[in-house]
């Protein structure tokens, strides 16, 4: 097995900015979420796939990472039963893909509710939105994350709720 430097290498040969991001996410937990978003993916940001090069490159560093910080390894199949087979899941899914992965990949983490809350507040210009029933089974499917993990969910202080306690 290549050693971690080299591993380095062989991503920063054709991506330094993900190197640059991986050291500066090493040792915490969202390093564990960025790799494995990008091998979920398996494109770089321009829409080229990943040779298999880098993604093994990122395989061995998300080990190494996850040995020397067990506590931010992300469990394999992370995203439960009741997420994958959750018909909101699967309509998300089929329209969008890209976002199903990225759902999987934080399901019972933190950054879902962030990610969630981020599509549903889309604040860049130049887009339309979700269609209605791909808006519905966002909101549905962070329902049933909300439930499932109550640690996680995404607390809102805005003028509107902060006289309304729930």
């Amino acid at each position: 097995m290549p050693s971690k430097n080299e591993q380095f290498r062989v991503i920063n040969t054709h991506f330094p900015d993900m190197v640059e991001r991986i050291i500066t996410l090493w040792g915490s937990a969202e390093l564990s979420e960025f790799i494995n978003g990008l091998l979920l993916d398996e494109r770089d940001h321009a829409g080229r796939k990943l040779e298999q090069e880098i993604t093994s490159a990122l395989s061995g560093l998300q080990a190494e990472h996850d040995r020397e910080f067990p506590k931010h390894a992300l469990q394999a199949g992370t995203c439960s039963e009741k997420c994958l087979d959750n018909e909101h899941f699967k309509t998300i899914n089929a329209r969008f893909p890209r976002i199903g992965r990225q759902l999987q990949a934080k399901w019972g983490r933190p950054a879902f509710s962030e990610y969630v809350h981020d599509l549903l507040n889309d604040s860049r210009t130049g887009r339309q939105g979700f269609p209605e029933e791909a808006m519905l089974a966002l909101f549905k499917l962070m329902e049933v994350h909300d439930k499932e993990y109550p640690q996680y969910v995404k607390k809102i202080t805005d003028i509107w709720t902060l006289g309304n306690p729930t």
